[in-house]
């Protein structure tokens, strides 16, 4: 693949993650849950067979943050299939950060609907669109819904990684989350396998409950 189609195909990954927000309903997507919700979709893309567009990051206190990511989102922006908005820069404990929300414009809807003419791409936008819906089925309150997306910290490649050191999980038979997620999955339905759709929802609705038991003892 050539570095011009891997920065396309990666641009096309974010756009129909946007068009997936759009589909469920919890868009636009502050620049947190964009973020939170990439490294998702690139942990469990093995799930659905699929390869991970960007499989290695550091810990960040804050979350997961791509600046490649980034990057890519802006020139959406700039290119107008993509909007920001409400942008504010802050200051916590950790320092300077800042925050926006993003949201499909819609000619990154016509680019996304002709890009699903390919099947491929529509393979993609299948994942994707689990992906979010089985994150909107467990946010249970929008009004803390940045507080909801602690949630992805649970995952099991990002909790036991040590902070500011790599996270890799490009690697389909070295991604814990992918194992993991099987094996829950597994559990719950008391099946050798399961579906890929079942996979996913049961991984996210694990780490709802996770987040949920950890709030209970932090706040004990």
């Amino acid at each position: 693949m050539s570095q011009r189609t891997g920065v396309l195909a990666a641009r096309m990954w974010l756009l129909m993650l946007l068009d997936a927000s759009e589909r469920i309903g919890i868009a636009p997507l502050s620049a947190q849950r964009l973020h939170r919700l990439v490294y998702l979709a690139n942990a469990m893309a093995p799930v659905y067979d699929l390869l991970t567009p960007d499989g290695y990051l550091l810990k960040y206190k804050r979350g997961p943050f791509f600046s490649e990511v980034q990057w890519d989102m802006d020139r959406l922006c700039a290119q107008g299939l993509a909007a920001a908005s409400n942008f504010k820069t802050q200051r916590d404990g950790l320092g300077w950060w800042f925050e926006a929300d993003y949201n499909l414009t819609p000619v990154g809807m016509k680019a996304v609907d002709r890009a699903l003419e390919l099947s491929e791409m529509e393979k993609k936008a299948i994942f994707l669109r689990e992906v979010v819906r089985a994150f909107a089925s467990v946010i249970k309150d929008e009004a803390v819904k940045e507080e909801q997306d602690d949630m992805v910290l649970m995952d099991v490649s990002y909790d036991r990684a040590d902070d500011e050191s790599p996270i890799d999980f490009h690697t389909a038979s070295h991604n814990l989350t992918v194992l993991a997620a099987d094996e829950i999955a597994r559990q719950v339905g008391n099946e050798e396998t399961a579906s890929r759709r079942q996979t996913v929802h049961v991984y996210l609705r694990y780490l709802d409950r996770v987040w949920d038991i950890r709030r209970e003892r932090a706040g004990a």
